[in-house]
This record gives structure tokens, sequence and C-alpha cells, in this order.
């Protein structure tokens, strides 16, 4: 854990649909990878997209590689 920022060392959260990146931005902490998944989710939901059903939140240490 980083002392300075109360974090853990290196880890992001990214925000997939379908198993691929549904942003460019890699978030610090799960709650805003959380409330942009849930904005995309509700965004889909509007436009009766099924896929909403297969945004997650990724935990990782290494964002670049998913793609």
């Amino acid at each position: 854990m980083n002392q300075s920022t109360g974090r853990k060392d290196n880890t992001f959260y990214v925000v997939t649909r379908d198993g691929r990146r549904a942003s460019p931005r890699d978030y610090w902490t799960v709650g805003e990878a959380q409330s942009h998944a849930q904005s995309l989710i509700d965004a889909l939901k509007s436009f009766k997209d099924p896929s909403y059903q297969h945004v997650l939140v990724v935990e990782t240490r290494n964002p670049d590689s998913i793609k």
C-alpha cells in the first residue's frame, strides 16, 4: 500500500463492455469505475441494447493489456 495515497500500488480499474475497453480512461478507485459503468448501463438500457448485461469493472495492475 502506498503510504502517501492509501492505495494499493499500481492497481487500476477499467470499465469494459463485451470484454473490451468501454473508455480510454483508467480509474484509481472502484467507486469511480462503478459510477461510470452504471451510467454506461443506463445509457445502453435507454437504447434497448442488450450488451448492458456485459458491462464490467475489471481490477488490473496492467491497464494497457485491456484493449
